[in-house]
């Protein structure tokens, strides 16, 4: 997904400069390791709520090794400290 480019809770991108919009701050997850442990944490995160498996980005191997990494990119209001509407329960 590029920057400039936000994603409404349809999934439907829309320009991040739109006025009415509050400032959004940029945050990633990152899985590293072999591509079976990998693809089992996105499972779980899957199972737990948190991500759906298409959010996360394809697996992109590491060179010279049996590891692999995924990305996941998620928007929140600049400045906010409210984690009450995150997926995760906590």
């Amino acid at each position: 997904m590029a920057e400039e480019f936000l994603s409404d809770s349809t999934g439907s991108a829309r320009p991040n400069s739109d006025a009415g919009e509050p400032e959004r701050e940029k945050i990633k997850f990152t899985i590293v390791g072999t591509r079976e442990g990998v693809m089992a944490e996105i499972r779980y995160f899957y199972v737990i709520g948190f991500a759906e498996v298409n959010d996360w980005s394809p697996l992109i191997p590491e060179p010279n090794t049996d590891q692999f990494m995924t990305i996941l990119v998620r928007y929140r209001k600049a400045g906010s400290t409210d984690s009450s509407s995150r997926k995760s329960g906590r």
